[in-house]
């Protein structure tokens, strides 16, 4: 997706410039479902991994060569509003240089989960959006180092092992840049992973697979293990206020913030800035774009909500705020649970997951060719005897659905 905004595949190239691993996800990622491991094969879904900080620096040193774009330093505190109260004219800063102000025809929050805006407008006279929060009491602990080639189990080169209802310590081992890998230990239900090496080491030991712990005794750490327990999700309803201010936008986790576990943060805000620079290109009314870019938002994070949500619900120890928790569609549930043990089957329907998650789109499961594929391969599949402690070591070609 940030290929299609800068365009030519620049930040690809840019993320191979600088060392990221390249790889066909279907084929080379090793990820755990509540029902099994998912079916390794191809799916032509290249992704390319780093660390978040030589990301952060691909991403801006792209955007500085947009030629109008110009960046300026400080630390926004407040927003500046016309005589009428009605519309936001820019933003109140301070910097080196002391305090400043810049006026700005659209402000866009972009702050993250820290964001400030909601007191900001309520400064202005507004009211601030209602919150809806999910809380799964999630940690995570994480290291950076390297291992030895071969202590990659065959062609995986990627290990996620969330934790699941009844297994709450879970994990990932992600390839990173210049052959650097992180370990993390993730803990769901304030079953959190310790930030000491004879706790971080016991913790995956006893974890959902001794995978990340057989990689964590052959790894070199270059850094100490660092902890953090910021994992709820949250929704700012914006799009329900009877009275937004003109000239203001939030967006990114601004608006919609996840569980980080499932990886679903980054692409939704890249599907919100995607969707605003649409809007803005094809309507020259830019009151009309901040009137509706707010229901474009929610609309782009539906599906991360619902998948993110969905799945800390399934925890006993779950807290919910100020969201309606009903009972979904049993058909839909039941579908789901059976398309996700399907994908450890079949290679087909393991794709079209990887496709969905990747693209934040839930359609392209219910689509009539992937159902089919499901209710086929569960027909012939029979009892489940294989063992799910380790993912197969190699991956398997198999027969792609057509998606639309």
């Amino acid at each position: 997706m940030f290929d299609e905004i800068y365009g030519d595949e620049a930040f690809t190239e840019a993320m191979r410039a600088v060392g990221g691993p390249y790889f066909d996800f279907g084929r080379h990622q090793a990820f755990r479902f509540p029902e099994g491991w998912i079916k390794r094969t191809s799916c032509d879904l290249m992704v390319v991994f780093a660390t978040r900080w030589t990301m952060e620096h691909v991403v801006r040193r792209l955007t500085q060569q947009v030629p109008n774009i110009h960046f300026v330093q400080g630390h926004v505190t407040g927003l500046l509003a016309d005589t009428t109260g009605a519309r936001v004219t820019g933003v109140k800063a301070r910097g080196e240089e002391g305090e400043w102000t810049l006026e700005a025809d659209l402000v866009v929050d972009a702050c993250g989960r820290g964001s400030r805006s909601p007191k900001w407008l309520e400064k202005l006279g507004f009211t601030p959006p209602e919150e809806s929060v999910v809380r799964s009491f999630l940690g995570y602990a994480t290291v950076y180092g390297y291992v030895p080639d071969d202590a990659w189990p065959g062609d995986i080169k990627s290990i996620a092992a969330p934790p699941f209802p009844g297994a709450t310590r879970g994990g990932f081992v992600v390839p990173q840049e210049n052959g650097l890998v992180g370990i993390m230990a993730a803990g769901q239900s304030r079953d959190y992973p310790p930030g000491d090496e004879e706790g971080f080491t016991e913790f995956l030991r006893t974890a959902i697979t001794p995978v990340m712990y057989d990689m964590w005794r052959q790894c070199e750490p270059v850094t100490e293990i660092e902890t953090t327990k910021t994992s709820q999700n949250r929704l700012r309803r914006w799009h329900e206020l009877d009275r937004r201010p003109q000239g203001f936008i939030p967006i990114g986790d601004a608006v919609a913030a996840f569980n980080p576990v499932y990886g679903q943060g980054m692409t939704s805000a890249v599907l919100q800035a995607k969707t605003l620079g649409d809007r803005l290109a094809e309507n020259d009314d830019l009151d009309a774009v901040v009137t509706g870019f707010p229901e474009d938002a929610v609309q782009a994070s539906q599906f991360a909500w619902s998948a993110a949500t969905d799945a800390d619900l399934g925890f006993p120890a779950t807290e919910v705020e100020n969201l309606a928790v009903s009972d979904k569609d049993p058909e839909t549930i039941s579908y789901l649970s059976d398309m996700r043990r399907a994908a450890t089957f079949d290679g087909g329907v393991a794709s079209a997951f990887f496709r969905a998650q990747a693209t934040l789109n839930g359609g392209l499961l219910f689509q009539p060719q992937v159902m089919e594929r499901v209710r086929t391969v569960l027909a012939e599949a029979g009892p489940d005897e294989r063992d799910h402690e380790r993912p197969p070591e190699w991956s398997e070609d198999a027969e792609p659905i057509a998606l639309s």
